[in-house]
């Protein structure tokens, strides 16, 4: 007796070291558990007595199949071959799932009880590569069988697009442009470089945008993903239009780009029209110098890309006695003449200098780069700009103006504090007499605060 014991003892610890469970249910409602080894429930996450069937009410059913199996019919295709392996789907106590194959057999007891007895094997990683390969399988053969079909679609679509359009082929190089690509461009294919070479080095591409056109087309033509972009293109009559340019990359089954697809659609009378209303919201409506908002934000956005070494200044401009010119010439006049002082301004200041009219008769001018040789030479011109200026309807109008200067870093670090200082500079130099030029130092500070 004690060496059966032991044997049995010594078999079910072997079991327990199988890669495998092995179970036996009854053949009944609830598929009774007889006896499962411990890897079973060390797999399912419980413990030995925890669960007493496979079928039980949620949520501690451990068989969720679905549909769910039938299990007599299951019982009879065992009494006629012998063993069946079903697949099965085990609920793990963590509410987690595995798939197990449960290789069965139906043992019938001299009572005529039936007990299914097998060993199950856990296939869950098995059965998503098998998911994962029919899947495959399906987009390819489906590809395959709408390529004929879809290329032909594809070619009657391009036919008759109303937008140009023009298919590059990554692998054979081949370029299609759409019936209306050519007559919106009048560029006509004589062989694939031929075609990159007119857009790309001849003047197809406003000089502005060359740039960052070539910058797309070359990322474009690597089979990388591009967001749209606007561009001014020359079109069949030599006008250049803006144009927004839309782009696809087309990838196989594997992920490789084969082919990039570009719509080009003509948004040339929009882009102007907000290019227009951008103008208007930036720009002092009376002087087309920029705004007071604008003014400001370009400055800090200037100081805030500026090297550690750069030298800038700030140059607030106020007009002298301009009330005085009101009352004499009316308001009329006095308009004409800041539009007048408006346009010497810009004429005698580089382009990328900020200029702007910060209101009334205040103006501001900030200069980049620059010595202090040069800020002495500016104050004169600002000077001689203002006693010079006439109104265009011939009246003479004596005009002089008093400017205030500070100096980034050596003043301040932000517009806000520039401005500030180059106040304190401006009315110093009106209270020396006016038409004239003060630079901001510290001593300032003291005579403002007495």
């Amino acid at each position: 007796m004690q060496n059966m014991i032991t044997n049995g003892l010594k078999l079910e610890k072997m079991i327990d070291h199988l890669d495998g469970s092995i179970i036996c249910c009854k053949n009944d409602e609830l598929l009774t558990i007889v006896y499962a080894s411990d890897y079973f429930y060390k797999t399912l996450g419980y413990v030995r007595g925890e669960v007493r069937a496979l079928l039980t009410d949620y949520p501690n059913s451990i068989l969720r199949n679905d549909p769910p199996i039938d299990w007599q019919k299951l019982s009879g295709a065992l009494k006629r071959t012998g063993n069946v392996e079903p697949e099965v789907k085990l609920i793990k106590k963590d509410g987690h799932h595995i798939w197990a194959c449960w290789r069965l057999r139906l043992m019938t007891e001299e009572d005529g009880e039936e007990y299914f007895c097998g060993i199950l094997f856990d296939v869950t990683r098995k059965r998503n590569i098998r998911k994962r390969e029919r899947e495959q399988l399906e987009a390819i053969t489906r590809a395959e069988s709408r390529l004929a079909a879809s290329e032909q679609r594809y070619r009657i679509i391009m036919e008759q697009a109303a937008d140009p359009i023009f298919d590059y082929d990554l692998l054979t190089h081949q370029v299609y442009c759409s019936p209306s690509f050519q007559q919106e461009f009048n560029i006509e294919i004589v062989d694939n470089e031929d075609f990159w070479d007119k857009l790309l080095h001849t003047d197809s591409v406003y000089w502005e945008d060359k740039d960052q056109f070539v910058l797309h087309t070359r990322e474009l033509l690597s089979g990388k993903q591009q967001p749209p972009a606007e561009y001014r293109l020359k079109n069949a009559d030599n006008r250049y239009r803006w144009y927004r340019v839309r782009s696809t990359v087309i990838c196989n089954e594997l992920g490789t780009p084969i082919r990039t697809i570009t719509f080009i659609t003509d948004i040339d009378n929009q882009k102007k029209e907000t290019i227009r209303l951008k103008e208007e919201a930036e720009h002092d409506l009376l002087t087309g110098l920029y705004n007071h908002v604008t003014t400001t934000g370009l400055i800090d956005r200037a100081i805030v890309q500026s090297r550690s070494d750069s030298c800038h200044a700030l140059f607030e401009i106020d007009i002298d006695n301009f009330k005085i010119v009101n009352d004499k010439l009316g308001h009329l006049l006095g308009d004409e003449l800041l539009m007048e002082i408006a346009v010497e301004l810009k004429n005698q200041f580089r382009e990328n200098d900020i200029i702007g009219r910060m209101g009334g008769d205040e103006f501001v001018v900030f200069l980049q780069n620059i010595n202090l040789k040069t800020i002495k030479l500016k104050c004169n011109i600002l000077n001689e700009i203002f006693r010079s200026v006439r109104t265009n309807c011939g009246e003479t109008c004596k005009t002089s103006c008093s400017v205030g200067v500070a100096l980034y870093p050596k003043d301040g670090s932000s517009y806000s504090e520039l401005f500030r200082k180059a106040d304190l500079a401006m009315y110093a130099a009106k209270n020396s007499g006016k038409d004239t030029c003060c630079i901001y130092t510290g001593d300032l500070e003291d005579v403002s605060t007495r």
